[in-house]
């Protein structure tokens, strides 16, 4: 990729049932669920948007309608949105090869679509970091206490990828331990289009998933330059109950402090 390449596109996995927030995703899709005032893929739409993405693709599916009718051409998000259907929940891998043709060869970022994550600058810093590795892959890395929900990836003293796992136990985390931290990938990462090639070769594995991480850890092991940039700030993926308590209270002490920044 060529440093004055401007990533313009972002492809949203967002086709998952939610079946840990029934029955609340009974009724609505989780992306739609409410951070504040609005949904936390309104709070992705803006991050992306500040970020200087123009288009983005929704993976989308199963009762998945209201996504549409909440987001429509992407208008008041100040972006172009398009849409395409994920049949079957196949694993995170099998969600994105959905975005190849609308890729068509560029590097574009990628975010899960039930991600809440602040601030919302994190991606410039993110695709300035992409441009100067000249990777091929550069993945948002945030410290987590217990790896076993997660994607972690140990990385090496210059930022490039050493190893990765998908949802380790302790005992199979603790070589990927990074200055004594497990860093997880945080839902969000930019991608080169090679990462097809890579998808197509990866085996499924759990619940016959076919997972994003496997398919960038045989792009790393295959000789492509992948790095993790990590952030300090906060994210959750709105996955469980527990998880949903936190972002509301974040949210309210995150808008507290921005206006007595602005000294409102």
């Amino acid at each position: 990729m060529a440093l004055e390449d401007k990533i313009r596109k972002a492809a949203i996995p967002a086709a998952g049932k939610g079946t840990r927030l029934a029955p609340l995703t009974r009724a609505m899709p989780k992306e739609l669920i409410r951070v504040g005032k609005k949904a936390v893929i309104g709070h992705i739409l803006d991050m992306l948007n500040e970020g200087g993405i123009s288009d983005s693709l929704i993976i989308t599916g199963w009762k998945k309608g209201p996504l549409l009718d909440y987001i429509g051409s992407g208008k008041d998000f100040n972006m172009n949105v398009y849409y395409t259907i994920q049949e079957e929940q196949k694993g995170t891998g099998h969600a994105l090869m959905h975005a190849k043709s609308w890729i068509n060869g560029e590097d574009f970022v990628f975010v899960y679509g039930d991600n809440y994550i602040r601030p919302y600058s994190v991606l410039n810093d993110l695709i300035e970091f992409h441009k100067q590795k000249e990777s091929k892959a550069t993945l948002l890395l945030h410290p987590v206490v217990d790896p076993r929900r997660f994607g972690i990836v140990k990385l090496d003293e210059n930022g490039i990828a050493a190893g990765m796992i998908e949802k380790p136990n302790y005992e199979e985390a603790e070589q990927y331990l990074t200055n004594g931290e497990y860093l997880n990938i945080a839902g969000m990462g930019i991608l080169s289009s090679d990462i097809f090639e890579y998808i197509q070769k990866t085996k499924p594995g759990k619940n016959n998933e076919m997972q994003l991480t496997d398919s960038i850890e045989l792009m790393r092991k295959d000789g492509k330059l992948v790095c993790g940039y990590i952030f300090r700030g906060k994210r959750f993926d709105i996955g469980t109950q527990e998880s949903l308590d936190e972002v509301d209270k974040l949210h309210v002490k995150y808008l507290k402090e921005l206006e007595t920044t602005k000294g409102i």
